[in-house]
């Protein structure tokens, strides 16, 4: 009956564990855990494994064992959001559910036989409580990375885990990679939230101060210059190895064997070694990007182009002195708004990345470079170095680097310490590499981590046995003319695009009052006005996301909050809490609001700006 009863639980509130379990029927027949009487006559879980005979929960008070596991997290509350690892018969959930009434939490259980015999022996509407949020269970991979990638788009707070004790005893493997693939993730999320937070306002708002230049130079994709075509590219990035290549570097430069590409920080260790790329590459969006181009700018020096990222920093365009190409980026949403071509060909884009060596490695693939030769591309520390020694505004690596560090294996197989961003860049620039069948990818980097489906050759031998011809590189490789955009195009989006200000003006003060409306309806405890003031906010909220001033750049400056605000809608949908709802719309979506409010403002400044500096080009190229 015990199980009839849970099986119906799980279908009714979670249908995917329920499915899970279908799914591995035929192990769980097989499962070596037992159910057994312990000394008080509770019962107790067993299992056998490589250890022996070992016990999930005391053989003699379960019960007490877990309140003392549980008096360790005395100081948790609702801010907090909690996660147990490992479940076995939830006599801790219990006792953590008696101690935090209120404070929400999810399970996982790695061990699917564990599960069948809590189901088999506990009654889950009895152990567990409404404030069960997420039940996972499953370590196999597809199974662990959708189960986390759930749990980290649910968690809006910090999280704490609770792992039961015996599992870290018991099942230590299974405990430590779940750790260190949840790290991971955490890790990678709040680097994307991070960088939507830090960067999502500076894309925008960089993509239109740039395109009055993007629209006059030569977009280096649309142009594609024929002498990169099977000819070899040095890609040069700035990690430490960088260092032991200078001579190598300069003997191909002055003989003419490769193109060099610099990639970030890395013009500044060439330009500090008397080595001049070819080209220089950037993409970052930070207004600190300029820093890095300090000493070109500082030294006059107008020989080396700079190809950029439609959404690179704007503060550095007018500040560089050389030849400028650009491409753009598949996260830019305002140029492929206003530009068209006049060739009626598509606009061509290059995938986002975090990586300019990434981004670089896909413009080399189109532009048809082969091989492509990494330099510098370290993606691991070297000693107490994750840079080379010219890129002096970063720091050596600290002690708290070195204890997150993680082990990752070299070119040469050997174990070599990087931290979570470095490996993440590794993994996915082995992505491309993979993608890219027809591509050459050679890495010279001494000491480097190694980048799957890459060729581990030292440089000096790469020139010796691949570098045999001289003078194949071509000194006026960029090309002088843009491809021309339809400036007439333009004029119509920017027309288009200053109604769309005006209706969002009008949007806005709708929904003001709206929302002024419910707070006073709310202060009144009167449900029914509530009620029909939200049939009236859906219609407007419709109308604000059918603005396409607000979606493709507000709401674009404001992503990570827009998505806190659509999981607030996802959770009051079902909610039959009329007051509940008014409470958290008039306080979530205002403050949301508020803050788009000063970005609209910003917007129609610097927009107002580009149109009239386009429409100057316009008259002057009639």
């Amino acid at each position: 009956m015990i199980l009839i009863d849970n099986i119906t639980y799980l279908k009714k509130n979670f249908q995917e564990t329920w499915g899970i379990l279908q799914e591995n029927q035929k192990e769980l027949d097989r499962s070596n855990f037992h159910v057994e009487a312990a000394k008080n006559g509770q019962s107790t879980l067993t299992v056998q494994n490589e250890l022996g005979f070992n016990y999930l929960h005391s053989k003699y008070d379960p019960a007490a064992e877990a309140e003392k596991i549980i008096s360790q997290y005395k100081d948790i509350d609702e801010s907090k959001e909690v996660i147990f690892f490992g479940i076995g018969l939830g006599y801790h959930v219990e006792a953590f559910i008696r101690l935090h009434p209120n404070v929400s939490y999810s399970l996982y259980e790695p061990k699917l036989c564990a599960f069948n015999e809590f189901l088999s022996n506990r009654q889950l509407h009895k152990v567990l409580s409404r404030k069960l949020k997420n039940l996972y269970i499953g370590l196999e991979e597809k199974y662990l990375t959708k189960n986390l990638t759930h749990f980290l788009n649910y968690a809006k707070r910090e999280v704490v885990f609770i792992i039961l004790p015996s599992y870290e005893r018991v099942f230590q493997e299974e405990t430590k990679y779940f750790i260190e693939e949840f790290r991971d993730k955490v890790f990678l999320k709040r680097a994307n939230i991070s960088a939507n937070l830090s960067f999502a306002k500076r894309l925008t708002v960089n993509s239109i101060i740039n395109l009055p230049t993007t629209i006059k130079t030569p977009n280096i994709l649309h142009e594609k210059p024929g002498n990169f075509v099977g000819k070899p590219v040095i890609l040069v990035s700035a990690g430490p190895s960088l260092d032991e290549e200078y001579e190598n570097l300069r003997y191909i430069k002055e003989n003419g064997l490769a193109y060099i590409f610099s990639v970030g920080t890395s013009i500044n260790s060439l330009i500090e070694n008397g080595i001049y790329p070819d080209a220089a590459c950037t993409y970052d969006g930070s207004e600190e990007n300029q820093m890095v181009f300090e000493k070109v700018i500082e030294r006059g020096i107008n020989s080396i182009p700079l190809i950029y990222g439609s959404v690179v920093g704007h503060e550095l365009i007018p500040k560089y002195l050389g030849p400028l190409a650009n491409f753009i980026v598949a996260r830019d949403y305002v140029a492929p708004l206003y530009l068209k071509r006049k060739d009626e060909k598509s606009i061509e884009f290059l995938d986002n990345s975090k990586s300019i060596a990434i981004i670089t490695l896909q413009l080399l693939y189109k532009l048809g470079c082969n091989p492509v030769i990494l330099v510098g591309q370290n993606l691991a520390f070297s000693g107490d170095r994750w840079y080379s020694k010219a890129i002096t505004y970063v720091g050596k690596v600290s002690e708290q680097q070195r204890r997150e560090a993680i082990l990752v294996k070299d070119v040469e197989g050997n174990d070599v310490y990087t931290n979570r961003g470095l490996d993440m860049f590794r993994k996915e620039m082995e992505h491309y590499v993979n993608l890219y069948t027809d591509l050459e990818v050679i890495n010279t980097t001494k000491g480097g981590a190694h980048i799957a489906k890459t060729t581990y050759i030292p440089l000096e031998k790469v020139i010796r046995e691949r570098l045999l011809d001289k003078n194949i590189v071509s000194n006026d490789w960029i090309t002088k003319n843009a491809v021309q955009y339809d400036l007439v195009h333009f004029q119509e989006k920017a027309d288009w695009m200053n109604e769309l200000q005006i209706k969002l003006d009008n949007v806005y003060r709708t929904l003001d009052n709206l929302l002024a409306d419910m707070e006073y309806q709310l202060k009144r405890k009167n449900a029914k006005e509530l009620e029909r003031l939200f049939n009236k906010f859906d219609k407007a909220f419709d109308k604000l996301q059918a603005n396409h001033f607000f979606v493709l750049l507000v709401q674009t400056m404001n992503g990570t909050e827009f998505e806190f605000i659509m999981e607030m809608f996802k959770e009051l949908r079902f909610s039959n809490d009329t007051f509940l709802k008014a409470e958290r719309v008039t306080k979530e979506f205002r403050s949301y609001m508020e803050n788009c409010r000063l970005d609209i403002k910003k917007v129609k400044e610097i927009m107002d700006t580009l149109h009239r500096e386009v429409n100057e080009y316009a008259t002057c190229a009639k």
